[in-house]
């Protein structure tokens, strides 16, 4: 077992990285946190004053709250996220990465795990965990474009964020296209037994043939009998939204529901006509999902 260095799942929002994570996190020697957006800002106090735009929802931070919780007290009631909160507070001229080593100190032995969405969103987010974490393991998570497209339209549309449906559809489009561009870009600088690339249909339709292999690349005991167990995500320490059911840190719907679940396979790659795409757009989206498996 190593846990010197950790690991981060890069994927955009809406790729099942909740449930990826969660299947990890069911391994002894994993710590999988919940999305705690800490390279979105240079400090802490920066990070918690993040309130602007599309950051404007105040559970975002939750996930952070409920690892200094769960971390510095073993809790996430109610009391042990107040003082988590207040913790955090106290320390809002800590660069964000300094916060990050802390809990990694904490998690030790145990690999940490960390993924959050926003961060292969940016370039300078990107950038800024690249930087701090040189010699990290990253898991780059794909899904199809097709079911993202439809997945990221569903949960976006509520937020009444953009002008008209059409501006809807053609930001979804550019934000698969340019996080998992800008994924591989900095993939590619990387040796190539520090990243791996698994398409989340696989993960979660054959879970017991990639488990093992994801365990094997981080140096971890595949045992059956492990794997059998990882496949309780219900288990996993941030499932659920807590007692106060106001916690997120994930995907909403999976943290309420967060049982394993059969997804549909990967179909050809053809987008619906009825969402007016360019053909030059859909042309970039076909040659990067073929070539990412699809």
């Amino acid at each position: 077992m190593t846990g010197a260095e950790p690991v981060f799942l890069l994927a955009p929002a809406r790729s099942y990285s909740t449930v990826a994570v969660a299947l990890l996190s069911g391994h002894p020697d994993v710590y999988g946190f919940p999305e705690t957006l800490v390279f979105n800002a240079a400090t802490v106090g920066e990070l918690l004053r993040e309130g602007t735009g599309w950051a404007r929802f105040p559970l975002r931070q939750s996930g952070l709250w409920r690892a200094v919780a769960d971390l510095h007290e073993g809790s996430q009631d109610g009391d042990a996220v107040a003082r988590a909160r207040e913790w955090l507070a106290d320390r809002a001229d800590w660069p964000t990465t300094r916060l990050m080593d802390h809990l990694i100190d904490l998690a030790r032995p145990r690999v940490s795990l960390e993924k959050s969405p926003d961060t292969s969103s940016d370039d300078a987010i990107l950038a800024r965990c690249m930087a701090a974490y040189p010699r990290a393991r990253f898991l780059h998570l794909v899904r199809h474009p097709v079911t993202t497209q439809r997945s990221l339209h569903e949960h976006w549309r509520p937020a009444g964020r953009f002008r008209s449906e059409k501006a809807l559809i053609a930001e979804a489009a550019a934000f698969w296209y340019l996080s998992h561009q800008r994924i591989i870009a900095a993939l590619a600088s990387l040796p190539s037994e520090q990243w791996m690339r698994v398409r989340a249909e696989d993960l979660l339709t054959e879970p017991r043939i990639w488990l093992p292999r994801i365990l094997a690349w981080l140096r971890l005991d595949g045992d059956p009998h492990i794997v059998d167990r990882m496949l309780l995500t219900e288990n996993w320490r941030f499932a659920g939204t807590g007692r106060s059911d106001d916690l997120l840190g994930g995907d909403p719907k999976f943290l309420r529901s967060p049982a394993l679940r059969p997804i549909p396979a990967p179909g050809p790659v053809v987008f619906d006509p009825s969402w007016g795409l360019h053909d030059e757009m859909c042309d970039r989206m076909t040659d990067l999902a073929h070539s990412l498996g699809y």
